[in-house]
């Protein structure tokens, strides 16, 4: 097998709009606007019984996140997955100033794990990362690139 290149990154979210919004609005990607899918196709391709979806693209930074949600069947509430938990998934954005973008984040409705963190080892010693949750269960990771 040879990946050509990694095409998106999907994420279920529990409101399309709010995120599409979030994406567009805070972080300035493109987004498409929800379409939804049903049918037979998309109960085999999700795996989930008579599944209706909605899905969006967000374009930005270099990459594209898939929002799909889902409106048949009802989906269960977000689950809170802590970091070292099987499944826990995020996606990492580059970021020029954390301090500036953990306080859109935050502004936006995102709880922070923690204040940015120093990056003690490794390539990217003297960078820094936080980890971020909105109430949809979607965590994004900023990071900051160590002094040049």
């Amino acid at each position: 097998m040879k990946v050509v290149r990694v095409n998106h990154t999907g994420v279920t979210v529990s409101d399309i709009e709010r995120t599409s919004a979030f994406f567009r609005d805070v972080l300035g990607f493109t987004v498409t606007e929800p379409v939804q899918h049903s049918g037979d196709y998309v109960s085999r391709l999700h795996g989930v019984f008579n599944a209706t979806v909605k899905i969006a693209f967000c374009s930005g930074g270099g990459h594209t996140i898939e929002l799909i949600q889902y409106v048949n069947p009802e989906p269960r509430s977000a689950i809170a997955r802590r970091h070292n938990e099987p499944g826990f998934m995020h996606v990492a954005l580059l970021v020029e100033d954390i301090d500036v973008a953990a306080r859109a984040l935050t502004t936006a409705g995102f709880e922070l794990f923690s204040e940015p963190q120093v990056v003690l080892a490794g390539p990217r010693k003297g960078g820094k990362n936080v980890y971020a949750r909105d109430a949809t269960g979607l965590i994004l990771e900023l990071q900051q690139a160590p002094p040049s």
